[in-house]
């Protein structure tokens, strides 16, 4: 049985949705400026996310151990809405939402997923981890979206 994760991200930033957007798309940068992510691997000749994109992922929160995991592009709506399934250590579904009013951009990230890994499924069972892992989670959402901030302030320059 696997304890299932409902993650849900939400930040602003002082920039047009189409400056967060150019940031989300360019998975290959995000280890350029998000240390959680060790190594991001798009296939195909398409540079940048988009609808059909599979991304091949290595990240690693504050606890010692790191994920591996691909997603799948599902829907790909330009400036507003990624929806995609994910499969590998975690297995569910992620959905990236942006909402620009006035230039100024709201980003909601959410994740249903659960852990695939047998010893982290299993301790994830426990209340006291399955918090201990969405603080994980926190943690390094909190390092990108310090990071996509500054880029996308600069990118809408």
């Amino acid at each position: 049985m696997h304890k299932e994760f409902n993650l849900v991200t939400k930040c602003t930033f002082q920039a047009p949705a189409k400056a967060v957007w150019d940031v989300t798309v360019d998975v290959n940068t995000y280890p350029e400026w998000w240390p959680c992510i060790s190594n991001t691997v798009i296939e195909g000749d398409e540079p940048r996310l988009q609808e059909n994109s599979n991304i091949h992922y290595r990240i690693k929160g504050f606890l010692p151990h790191s994920l591996n995991f691909q997603t799948q592009v599902t829907r790909c709506v330009p400036f507003s809405r990624i929806e995609m399934t994910v499969r590998g250590d975690l297995e569910g579904t992620g959905i990236s939402l942006l909402d620009e009013h006035n230039g100024i951009t709201l980003a909601t990230f959410h994740w249903n997923v659960v852990l695939i890994p047998p010893l982290l499924n299993h301790l994830s069972q426990w209340r006291l981890f399955h918090k201990l892992f969405i603080w994980n989670h926190d943690f390094a959402m909190r390092y990108a979206v310090k990071n996509m901030r500054k880029r996308a302030y600069h990118a809408a320059l």
